[in-house]
């Protein structure tokens, strides 16, 4: 069991070290929950946070996709930036000073105002997507001092997400499983 184990960390290693930095949208300010169950005429907030930046942030680049009856109502952004277009349409953005990518370990690039027309009436897992931008084609942001670009991956936030039921169960049940 051990040596499972062990081989599993192993092989995943590669993939820990290679990882892509990551673009996200999260319902609390700090970096955790990616889905919200909104009731209707909600307004409410997505905070857009990079992750794994591994660079000192100086410029991002993406588009919010919203799901239908999920309104964009306004946008703010750190004090300092530079800022270029609409997150639904696409929008650049330049910072300084630069932000630290590595404590704490991610950064909020934007913050979003959205309002909800319906709520979760009739809807389950609507999207709400960080998607590459119109012009470029893509999520890209720059280290600073060298502009040096990269591209990030954007990830996908879940509004009204789907229960599922979840059975008790015994510790001894648990433990013949084994």
């Amino acid at each position: 069991m051990k040596a499972a184990v062990i081989a599993t960390l192993i092989l995943l290693l590669p993939a820990t070290l290679l990882a892509r930095p990551t673009m996200g949208i999260y319902f609390t300010y700090v970096p955790g929950t990616m889905y919200y169950d909104p009731a209707p005429f909600e307004e409410f907030n997505g905070y857009v946070f990079g992750h794994n930046i591994q660079c000192y942030l100086d410029a991002a680049e993406f588009q919010v996709a919203c799901p239908p009856r999920i309104l964009m109502i306004d946008f703010t952004w750190p004090e300092g930036a530079l800022v270029l277009g609409q997150p639904s349409d696409g929008i650049s953005l330049a910072y300084w000073p630069p932000m630290d990518g590595w404590n704490p370990g991610y950064n909020l690039l934007c913050t979003l105002h959205l309002l909800t027309i319906q709520g979760c009436d009739g809807v389950v897992n609507a999207y709400i997507q960080i998607v590459p931008h119109h012009v470029t084609g893509l999520d890209q942001g720059s280290c600073w001092p060298d502009n040096n670009l990269f591209e990030f991956t954007g990830l996908t936030s879940v509004l009204c997400p789907s229960e599922f039921a979840v059975q008790a169960k015994t510790w001894g049940s648990i433990k013949s499983m084994f």
